[in-house]
């Protein structure tokens, strides 16, 4: 940042008509230093700056006492910022407000150092430079003065600093004048931004706080396009099938519809608004063509902050990439496919996808309840395959070992080759190894026992008697991980593994993610006629009530995720169920609290501030705890839900065990909770 030449002009003239400007110091004059000065001033004026800075420092060196000394200090001082040498000129500058302070060059100084410290990139101390520059400015000081200090502030708090540096300025401002000037910067930033409700509370509070500031016309220009900013649109992609018949595709889309339509309504009714949104709607009709082309509509339209929908993950896929071509946040509220939200950094899946449902029970399983071994059983040929690998990799990454891994085709009653599989791999893994010592055992492998800590003696012992020992019996408790980790050859008792009769108990779950309700009854009997004594861990699919409960001689005790728990007896959601059977004539499905509680998410944020396209990507990006009606919302680095309920069934009722957090880059967690349905 350079002074401009009338700037410098201003300056110069001004030091040279000003002789006694050193305030208490008693000064001599001196006409050799008076000439030496205005040489040193007019090569400066001239643009030659090093042959000034000779002038000046004669000036200091040879005069110490003369009348030019203080405006030579600052003299110097700007040619070293003009040559670029920084620190020399913050030195200089440093220097003379300690040797000078009551010299009438102060402001002038202040104003300079404010400048060097911007130009090498330090804005608040420049700030606090150009603070200090205006309180000594002193009435009688040009007008020009008061007018560079302004504009110098100005144009540091306008491009250097944000919102949170301008409150801590405003903590130390010491007079009205001041904390007016930071209450309407605040806004003016706060507008920039997009943080519209920030903007109007700071003009509320300049306002409220200093009627008579001197800012009214700025102020009054302000809230004119804060008011133009202030009404926004929601957009809105849903398959509601307004062209054709009603079908089961239009019953999801027109309730999920409901659901938004409602949120938008309370939002409206909320005391202190400042910003009033309307939805703006496309019909898809289930079209990924028609999806496509509603999102550029949307997207063309520069009063839409973001779009809810769709629904379908087809259609989702195509909407998103016109939302991140454009800029424009896309929420969908139902979609589960994997990979939506990893199409760009402004698509946003508030059902948690089939990803995250997998690393649930993986995180249940392993963190919660401490299980170590586990087996998975699970269609491979549906979506369900997604989920069980998922839990595989998770369940890997923390630390548990998968002792099975078993596939069936959809539709198959008949799961022995799968289950006879998991309980040879599971009884296998409980029995006790058993060591020959007869025959030849090599040298090697008597060595490995000596390095487990297994005397000499002992073994020559059972050398001798060609004998057939437990390892545990050999070697402890932690016979098996020893063998396994020395890569001894071992025999196992196989005599129980194909008996019915006896249970299968080292395995601690099994993870069955069904693709259908209508295999609860197959899959449960099946587990406890091959006499698993295990926790069995499900899908989403699980969570029918019907099912579970016509098969609750096996089903008992079955744990699996949930996308949707509704606390019905909660006064929140009674009364949110009232107003919306008032309104809509009906009760609330779970596709309307689907709707409603990811635009009610949205609408908060927008709310709080989040009013452009930007800054509602922003807060979206970092939004880690939003409790709607239907379940938590927690948006992970992956921008999908990772929250999850754990539901459990047991004594005819499905019960919540608590919530898990799959978040991607996020450790998560079960929370305990409780409540039934």
């Amino acid at each position: 940042m350079i002074l401009s030449l009338r700037w410098v002009t201003f300056f110069t003239g001004l030091l040279i008509a000003c002789v006694p400007a050193a305030g208490q110091v008693r000064l001599e004059f001196s006409g050799k230093n008076e000439v030496i000065f205005r040489e040193a001033v007019a090569r400066y004026d001239s643009g030659f700056a090093r042959e000034a800075l000779v002038g000046f420092d004669r000036c200091i060196t040879e005069f110490p006492s003369g009348h030019r000394i203080t405006a030579a200090f600052v003299m110097k001082g700007k040619a070293l910022y003009l040559l670029g040498e920084n620190l020399d000129a913050a030195k200089t500058m440093k220097s003379f407000l300690s040797r000078f302070p009551s010299s009438s060059y102060v402001p002038d100084a202040e104003l300079t150092l404010g400048l060097i410290y911007l130009k090498i990139d330090r804005p608040e101390e420049a700030m606090e430079m150009l603070l200090a520059a205006s309180r000594t400015r002193k009435p009688t000081s040009p007008p020009l003065l008061a007018r560079k200090i302004e504009e110098a502030m100005d144009s540091t708090v306008d491009t250097r600093l944000g919102p949170a540096q301008l409150r801590r300025f405003l903590t130390l401002a010491v007079t009205p004048a001041e904390r007016s000037y930071f209450w309407l910067k605040i806004a003016q930033r706060e507008a920039s931004a997009g943080n519209i409700v920030a903007s109007v509370i700071a003009l509320d509070s300049l306002a409220g706080r200093y009627p008579e500031n001197r800012f009214a016309r700025q102020e009054a220009e302000l809230r004119a396009r804060i008011i133009a900013r202030s009404n926004v649109k929601l957009g809105v992609l849903l398959p509601l099938m307004r062209k054709g018949e009603l079908s089961p595709a239009g019953g999801v889309g027109n309730e999920v519809y409901e659901g938004v339509q409602f949120a938008v309504e309370r939002f409206g009714l909320g005391p202190g608004r400042h910003i009033t949104v309307t939805l703006e709607t496309r019909d898809t009709e289930r079209d990924p063509g028609l999806a496509t082309r509603g999102a550029r509509e949307l997207a063309d339209d520069k009063d839409v902050v973001g779009v809810l929908g769709p629904v379908f993950s087809p259609e989702v896929t195509s909407a998103a990439a016109v939302a991140n071509a454009r800029g424009v946040p896309l929420v969908t509220p139902t979609a589960n496919a994997n990979g939506i939200a990893a199409t760009g950094r402004y698509v946003f899946q508030t059902n948690p996808d089939y990803d995250a449902r997998g690393r649930a029970m993986a995180r249940y399983a392993v963190q919660q309840r401490g299980f170590r071994t586990l087996a998975v059983l699970a269609p491979s040929d549906t979506y369900a395959k997604f989920l069980a690998e998922a839990f595989l990799r998770e369940a890997a990454r923390l630390g548990a070992r998968v002792l099975s891994m078993q596939w069936y085709q959809r539709g198959t009653s008949d799961l022995k080759p799968q289950l006879a599989s998991i309980r040879r791999a599971g009884m296998l893994d409980g029995a006790d190894a058993k060591l020959s010592f007869g025959g030849k055992v090599r040298p090697s492998t008597l060595m490995k026992f000596a390095g487990l800590g297994v005397p000499l003696k002992r073994l020559d012992s059972l050398m001798n008697r060609a004998s057939v020992i437990s390892a545990r019996q050999l070697l402890g408790s932690r016979a098996r991980a020893l063998l396994d980790s020395m890569e001894i050859p071992v025999v196992y008792d196989e005599s129980k593994v194909d008996s019915l009769e006896y249970p299968v108990e080292s395995i601690d779950a099994i993870y069955v993610p069904i693709s259908g309700a209508e295999e609860i009854g197959i899959v449960s009997s099946q587990i406890v006629y091959f006499h698993f004594q295990t926790q069995v861990l499900g899908s989403g699919e699980w969570n029918s009530f019907a099912e579970l409960n016509a098969n609750r001689r096996y089903a008992e005790g079955v744990v699996f995720e949930s996308d949707t728990f509704i606390d019905t007896a909660g006064g929140a959601y009674a009364s949110f169920a009232a107003g919306f059977a008032a309104r809509f004539r009906k009760k609330p499905t779970k596709n309307t609290l689907f709707g409603y509680d990811t635009a009610d998410m949205m609408l908060r944020l927008i709310g709080e501030g989040a009013a452009t396209r930007e800054t509602l990507e922003k807060a979206l990006a970092g939004l880690r705890d939003y409790r709607g009606f239907h379940s938590r919302i927690a948006l992970g680095a992956d921008r999908v839900n990772g929250a999850l309920t754990v539901l459990r069934y047991e004594q005819d009722e499905i019960r919540e065990v608590g919530e898990v957090n799959a978040g991607s880059g996020e450790e998560g967690g079960v929370q305990e909770g409780g409540g039934k349905r």
